[in-house]
């Protein structure tokens, strides 16, 4: 494990997530990159998840906990910890996702070699049910153009350098929709000189489970156009342009996963 670099805060929300927390801390705290702090964060009294998170900590001084009495939200709490982070670079890790021995080492590297401030990567989707794992590729280039005809940042696999966070949080968004990541990339991208560097190394295991809010394609349409409107003030026919490109970047995906399987 390679002990010299800059601090990485790694930021994990917790929700009820005792059944899969154990994986994806295993992930985080088994990475060949050494400085590294993993923020666990709590959202709501929940006594098991509270039980696994405190072990942890227990057994790695990395871990750090924070309990919320109350659920704030995923996005309140990922606002919390990026607060609370004291590393020179942020990251985000789901608390059903997993993350692969290398990815922190392979995209620091990346990130000094090029000079650049954030960086995403190939990942696969993963369904628990059936054990399948579908690999996907999104953007080789990312900016902000790019980023308004999809979504090519997976939050589990991006990294960036903590002053690209200064006054830019996770919005809360009004119910039913999601995806408030794609809402955070977009006001990061829109005030902050944002340099990209990709890496097509599959880093992560984005957990895929049927029946979640998150595999709902239609709420995911809406989610997708409220948030082009609110957040990347697109109007009129260009926003209909730019929700064509998106289903037809998801449509793709689909498309390719089937022959991959």
């Amino acid at each position: 494990m390679k002990n010299t670099g800059s601090l990485i805060s790694v930021i994990m929300p917790c929700y009820k997530a005792a059944a899969t927390l154990e994986r994806s801390v295993r992930g985080v705290l088994a990475q060949t990159y050494g400085p590294l702090e993993l923020l666990l964060l709590i959202d709501g009294r929940d006594e098991s998840t509270e039980q696994l998170a405190q072990d942890w900590a227990k057994k790695d001084d990395r871990v750090k906990v924070v309990i919320s009495e109350k659920n704030r939200g995923v996005s309140r709490m990922r606002n919390i910890g990026m607060r609370l982070g004291v590393g020179e670079w942020m990251a985000f890790c789901d608390a059903d996702d997993y993350w692969y021995p290398g990815k922190l080492e392979n995209q620091l590297a990346l990130l000094l070699e090029f000079g650049a401030n954030f960086s995403c990567s190939g990942f696969n989707f993963y369904s628990p049910s059936s054990q399948v794992r579908m690999p996907v590729q999104t953007k080789n280039f990312i900016d902000l153009t790019v980023l308004k005809q999809t979504n090519p940042i997976p939050l589990s696999t991006a990294i960036f350098h903590r002053t690209l966070g200064r006054g830019c949080y996770f919005p809360e968004l009004p119910s039913p929709y999601i995806h408030e990541d794609y809402a955070f990339w977009l006001k990061m991208f829109q005030e902050h000189e944002v340099q990209v560097v990709y890496s097509s190394e599959l880093t992560t295991d984005i957990t895929r489970a049927e029946g979640t809010r998150s595999s709902n394609k239609w709420l995911a349409l809406r989610s997708h156009g409220y948030i082009l409107k609110t957040f990347g003030g697109v109007r009129g026919m260009g926003w209909w342009v730019l929700m064509a490109s998106y289903v037809w970047h998801g449509s793709l995906k689909r498309i390719v996963g089937k022959f991959i399987k």
